[in-house]
């Protein structure tokens, strides 16, 4: 559901962001935004499992 307005909004989708957007959906609240720059979970891949680290512009690991 998109809005214009939201009553709280994340900035990052981290372990401190999915956390505490659990806390407020625990407190019965819904209206919350997250927003990630970091790739779909789907498509995050990262070379250094299978050589080394290159330096991507957006790292899939340290991003989301």
């Amino acid at each position: 559901m998109a809005h214009d307005r939201y009553d709280y909004v994340i900035i990052g989708a981290g372990p401190a962001g999915v956390f505490a957007a659990l806390e407020l959906v625990k407190a019965g609240k819904s209206d919350i935004l997250i927003l990630e720059k970091g790739r779909d979970l789907q498509r995050r891949r990262c070379p250094a499992r299978e050589t080394h680290c290159v330096g991507c512009k957006t790292c899939d690991i340290m991003t989301g």
